[in-house]
């Protein structure tokens, strides 16, 4: 029987890689024991914030909904603590198969921004592999297809072949770091290990109900922002918005991406970009979202020097963690592996897909708890 640790369970795509697991386990009949390390809130124990925050009625994609409470009970064990502080039970044996996906995606370049990607990227993430390199063979560790820094033109799954880095925040950097040590440490200790590198995540495009995540952050701030500012201003005037006329996102649905983990374990390769092949260009994102939220938008090459009051709070905050990525230079992700991977699974179209993408976050107001559900029948 196989044996799974998860960490980031919690989050949007470590939620949906449980999803995929139990899936799997159904459609192979096969049986595995899921630990999932969850830490406790004040008020909320790891095993009531699997069932609240985790599997909520809501969230749970339709293909798993006639059997998931039970595989829950049969096949998921909860560990209670922190990456950096917990204990893995002798009854996991020595032959795990780890996805690690806890982190902290914290975009700032603040003191605080730095001290916080410190200790849960970096240092926290350590102590977690500290506990966890006896007793695997195989783990897929979860960076972010921008730990390469800004780059222009072609993006191949290699980015440690490269002599320098233009990293935009500390997220970035710290990305990269431990990218490298956590191979270092495959190698010492002769367990296998592929660094898996989403790019911007987006609610689901494969698995129904479709645009449904955990989480709508990074472009979905965006809008949050404005539509909150258009409840408390009349008249906002007119947003420059800073971005590269030329320049594109790369966004890859949620589900997509948990698929697309799942297979890093089969695999011998050491680094794996989970991207799509387009990017959606910027000024599309830009212009979808803006006018979904009513905003008269202008684009601009670079930030304004002379900005409205709006504008001022608006570069202070979102826009501050987002402009380095909408005026990122021209570029786009080679993706041949991934796609080999997951030949079996059509290429979501993210293009056509994105104004419908967003246009859900935002009639539920970015909070599924606002989703309306079909009455049993």
């Amino acid at each position: 029987m196989d044996t799974v640790l998860i960490t980031g369970v919690t989050g949007n795509i470590g939620s949906h890689v449980l999803f995929e697991l139990l899936y799997e386990l159904y459609t192979e009949q096969k049986e595995a024991i899921i630990y999932v390390l969850i830490r406790k809130k004040q008020h909320m124990s790891g095993a009531q914030r699997l069932v609240e925050e985790v599997c909520t009625t809501q969230l749970i994609p339709e293909k798993i909904a006639p059997f998931y409470k039970a595989y829950l009970q049969q096949y998921v064990r909860v560990i209670e603590g922190s990456i950096h502080d917990f204990e893995l039970p002798a009854e996991a044996g020595n032959e795990l198969t780890a996805y690690h996906l806890a982190a902290s995606v914290n975009l700032s370049n603040t003191e605080k921004a730095k001290n916080e990607i410190a200790d849960v990227n970096y240092k926290h993430t350590q102590a977690f592999l500290e506990t966890i390199k006896t007793r695997i063979k195989k783990l897929v560790f979860v960076s972010t297809a921008f730990s390469r820094g800004e780059i222009t033109g072609k993006i191949t799954d290699d980015y440690h072949s490269a002599t320098e880095y233009d990293f935009r925040n500390f997220y970035e950097a710290y990305k990269m770091k431990i990218e490298k040590q956590v191979l270092q440490l495959a190698k010492e200790y002769n367990f296998s290990c592929t660094i898996a590198r989403p790019s911007v995540v987006s609610g689901r495009l494969i698995d129904l109900p479709k645009f449904v995540s955990s989480r709508y952050i990074v472009f979905y701030s965006i809008g949050e922002f404005f539509k909150k500012i258009k409840k408390q201003y009349s008249d906002i005037g007119k947003i420059r918005v800073a971005l590269n006329m030329e320049g594109g996102l790369n966004i890859v649905p949620v589900d997509y991406v948990a698929k697309g983990i799942l297979r890093a374990a089969t695999i011998s390769d050491e680094q794996l970009n989970i991207t799509l092949t387009k990017n959606v260009p910027t000024r599309y994102i830009a212009t979808s979202i803006l006018q979904q939220c009513g905003v008269d938008i202008e684009l601009v090459a670079e930030e304004p020097t002379d900005k409205t009051v709006i504008e001022t709070l608006f570069y202070k905050t979102i826009g501050s963690q987002l402009v380095k990525y909408s005026t990122a230079k021209k570029h786009y992700f080679e993706s041949k592996l991934i796609r080999k991977l997951l030949a079996d699974i059509e290429e979501p179209n993210m293009i056509d897909n994105f104004r419908a993408i967003y246009n859900f976050a935002h009639n539920i107001n970015f909070d599924n708890k606002n989703i309306v559900l079909a009455p049993n029948l």
